[in-house]
């Protein structure tokens, strides 16, 4: 068995309470070797002790509140359950129809037609940029001719 500092001992008091049962057992011979030798130790037990107590009054008190209204909400399940369990207060949302796979045809068939739509926006910007630059190449060769002509 080996010692036990008495902050650990304080520790397990906290966390535990006052009940050596409650207590790890792997410390609880050393703790109670510690209580026993420490009267400061015995203060934190009596602590402990109390709060315990209280504890337990707390819950008996809450465990009896909770019968006492254990009927009134047995009742008012039961008054909500009578209210809202006949049929005609029943709403009935309506569900998609279930649509029918797409078949690999179609599928295909969109991702040629997909492929080709692309194929002609490429081509399209490539061919407009292509004009753009005879464009700018005409417009150059004419301001080269006015100026050669000017002379």
């Amino acid at each position: 068995m080996s010692e036990m500092r008495l902050e650990r001992l304080k520790a397990i008091i906290e966390a535990y309470g006052a009940q050596p049962a409650r207590w790890p057992e792997a410390e609880r011979d050393a703790a109670q070797a510690c209580l026993a030798a420490h009267p400061q130790a015995q203060a934190w037990l009596a602590e402990a002790r109390a709060l315990d107590g209280l504890m337990e009054t707390l819950k008996a008190a809450d465990q009896a509140r909770a019968d006492a209204d254990q009927p009134l909400f047995e009742a008012a399940v039961e008054r909500f359950a009578a209210e809202f369990a006949p049929l005609n207060n029943v709403v009935i949302f309506p569900r998609a129809p279930h649509r029918a796979p797409v078949s690999r045809p179609v599928v295909w068939g969109v991702g040629i037609a997909a492929a080709a739509c692309l194929a002609g926006a490429v081509l399209g910007v490539n061919l407009s940029l292509m004009s753009l630059s005879d464009l700018r190449v005409a417009s150059v060769l004419e301001q080269v001719a006015m100026i050669d002509g000017g002379d």
